[in-house]
Protein backbone atom coordinates (compact mmCIF):
# COMPACT_ATOMS: atom_id res chain seq x y z
CA UNK A 1 0.00 0.00 0.00
CA UNK A 2 1.77 3.27 -1.17
CA UNK A 3 0.60 6.42 1.01
CA UNK A 4 -0.13 9.68 -0.60
CA UNK A 5 -1.26 12.02 1.43
CA UNK A 6 -0.28 12.73 5.10
CA UNK A 7 -2.16 12.04 8.21
CA UNK A 8 -1.37 13.49 11.63
CA UNK A 9 0.64 10.23 13.22
CA UNK A 10 1.62 8.52 9.96
CA UNK A 11 5.41 7.53 10.05
CA UNK A 12 7.63 9.16 7.03
CA UNK A 13 10.94 8.46 6.52
CA UNK A 14 13.25 11.61 5.07
CA UNK A 15 15.08 11.16 1.92
CA UNK A 16 17.57 14.41 1.46
CA UNK A 17 18.77 16.72 3.58
CA UNK A 18 21.78 15.72 6.48
CA UNK A 19 18.87 13.97 8.18
CA UNK A 20 18.15 11.45 5.10
CA UNK A 21 17.64 8.41 6.31
CA UNK A 22 15.97 8.93 9.54
CA UNK A 23 12.23 8.33 10.84
CA UNK A 24 9.57 11.02 11.91
CA UNK A 25 6.52 11.07 12.93
CA UNK A 26 4.02 13.26 10.91
CA UNK A 27 2.36 15.89 13.35
CA UNK A 28 0.33 18.08 10.93
CA UNK A 29 0.20 19.29 7.69
CA UNK A 30 -0.34 22.58 5.90
CA UNK A 31 -0.09 22.07 2.11
CA UNK A 32 3.28 20.93 0.93
CA UNK A 33 4.78 21.48 4.62
CA UNK A 34 5.07 18.83 7.44
CA UNK A 35 5.61 19.30 10.85
CA UNK A 36 7.36 16.52 12.12
CA UNK A 37 8.80 15.04 15.14
CA UNK A 38 11.16 11.99 16.03
CA UNK A 39 11.22 12.34 20.06
CA UNK A 40 14.89 13.12 20.63
CA UNK A 41 16.50 15.74 18.42
CA UNK A 42 13.32 16.92 17.40
CA UNK A 43 10.24 17.07 19.96
CA UNK A 44 6.76 17.52 19.94
CA UNK A 45 7.08 21.14 20.91
CA UNK A 46 9.81 22.40 18.27
CA UNK A 47 9.13 20.07 15.04
CA UNK A 48 11.38 20.06 12.58
CA UNK A 49 9.41 21.78 9.28
CA UNK A 50 9.81 19.96 6.17
CA UNK A 51 8.91 19.76 2.28
CA UNK A 52 6.45 16.65 1.26
CA UNK A 53 8.89 16.17 -1.70
CA UNK A 54 12.14 15.75 0.74
CA UNK A 55 10.34 12.51 2.38
CA UNK A 56 8.42 9.03 1.54
CA UNK A 57 5.41 8.57 3.58
CA UNK A 58 5.50 4.92 5.15
CA UNK A 59 1.75 2.78 5.54
CA UNK A 60 2.35 3.23 9.34
CA UNK A 61 -0.17 5.20 11.53
CA UNK A 62 0.20 6.28 15.16
CA UNK A 63 -3.15 8.61 15.30
CA UNK A 64 -3.55 8.58 19.33
CA UNK A 65 0.22 9.67 19.74
CA UNK A 66 -0.34 12.37 17.20
CA UNK A 67 -3.61 13.43 18.72
CA UNK A 68 -1.97 13.85 22.38
CA UNK A 69 0.99 15.11 20.94
CA UNK A 70 -0.93 17.92 19.19
CA UNK A 71 -3.29 18.76 22.12
CA UNK A 72 -0.04 19.92 24.27
CA UNK A 73 0.97 16.59 25.80
CA UNK A 74 4.43 15.47 26.17
CA UNK A 75 4.43 12.26 24.22
CA UNK A 76 8.15 12.26 22.81
CA UNK A 77 8.72 8.98 24.70
CA UNK A 78 6.06 7.60 22.86
CA UNK A 79 7.08 8.74 19.91
CA UNK A 80 10.42 7.37 20.32
CA UNK A 81 8.86 3.84 20.85
CA UNK A 82 6.73 4.07 17.64
CA UNK A 83 9.73 4.92 15.53
CA UNK A 84 12.48 2.07 16.89
CA UNK A 85 9.37 -0.24 16.19
CA UNK A 86 8.43 0.64 12.82
CA UNK A 87 12.00 0.50 12.23
CA UNK A 88 12.64 -2.99 13.72
CA UNK A 89 9.12 -4.31 12.33
CA UNK A 90 10.20 -3.01 8.88
CA UNK A 91 13.64 -4.62 9.03
CA UNK A 92 12.34 -7.36 9.79
CA UNK A 93 9.72 -7.74 6.97
CA UNK A 94 12.07 -6.45 4.06
CA UNK A 95 15.53 -6.69 4.74
CA UNK A 96 16.35 -3.69 6.69
CA UNK A 97 15.31 -1.43 3.71
CA UNK A 98 13.66 1.35 6.55
CA UNK A 99 16.72 2.51 8.80
CA UNK A 100 16.46 4.39 11.64
CA UNK A 101 19.98 4.54 12.89
CA UNK A 102 20.12 8.06 14.58
CA UNK A 103 16.53 6.83 16.12
CA UNK A 104 17.70 3.63 17.80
Amino acid sequence: MKVKTPEPGGIAESVSGRDAGRLYMVLRAEGDLLFLADGRYRSCFSPKKKNLKHVRLLPVFYREIAARATEGKDEDSEIRAALKETARTSKNKSGGSYSCPKTT
